[in-house]
Formats: structure tokens, sequence, C-alpha cells
């Protein structure tokens, strides 16, 4: 038999879903904070960059970034640029990567030194990145 109180449980759990949706289905960068913009200008050269999140904890600091997206055969190739530091050191390790947004798909895929497309791990909320950044050009 179901109880009223896991209906209500149940029905509370589908309005935080379709709440969070909503929320993910109108994703967009926030601004970059400034202690960011100061490390970028210092390790990413050039100022087109786009700020897409950051992590900030005592074992890792990083920040994600792309910039240049053009259209390519239903994809969106892009630059992306990693900010590295973790745990004790001091110096920040930068990164550009190629890659580009499988826009039918919701995924995102590296470059490898040999040209090939290669898968890059999804974490929670890349469709929706994904989606956003499909928006671009």
């Amino acid at each position: 038999m179901i109880s009223l109180s896991s209906c209500v449980r149940a029905s509370l759990g589908v309005s935080l879903l379709l709440a969070a949706g909503s929320v993910y289905a109108n994703w967009q960068p926030q601004p970059e904070p400034q202690h960011w913009r100061l490390v970028r200008q210092t390790h990413l050269s050039g100022d087109d960059w786009v700020f897409m999140e950051a992590t900030d904890s005592p074992g890792l600091q990083a920040a994600e970034y792309f910039r240049s997206p053009r259209s390519v055969d239903g994809t969106v190739e892009l630059e992306a640029g990693l900010l590295l530091r973790r745990g004790d050191q001091t110096a920040w390790v930068s990164k550009v990567i190629p890659m580009r947004a499988i826009c039918s798909e919701g995924r995102l895929e590296q470059r490898d030194p040999s040209g090939n497309w290669a898968s890059y791990p999804g974490r929670p909320g890349t469709v929706v990145k994904v989606r956003w950044i499909c928006s671009m050009p």
C-alpha cells in the first residue's frame, strides 16, 4: 500500500527535477570572478576567453574557458582553456585544447596530438552546457 507521505515525497521530487530542468535549460556562464580574471590574464594569452566555470577547494583550483566557437558540420569547434593548480603547488598549469561540441548528442570531444577526435569525459550539466555552446555561433 502506498502511503500519502510517499506520494507527497514523490510529487516533491518530480517538482524539484522539473525546476532543476528549467534552470539547466536556461544555463549560461556566470560572470568571471576577478580572481580568475587575474589568473587567466597571466596564463592564457588573448582577451577573448569566455569563462565557463571554476572549482576552488584546498586540493584543487581549476577554471575552464573557451573561445573562437565556429560551426562545422553539425558541431561547434572551439578552443578550450584550462587553468589548474593542485594541492600545495605554487605554479599554475595552463592548457589550450582543441575541442568540439557534438550538438545532436550533447557531448564534447577533444582533438588528440595526432589530430583524431576522442570523447571528453562528461560531468553533470555537460548536456546543457553543450546546448549553450551550440547556440553561440
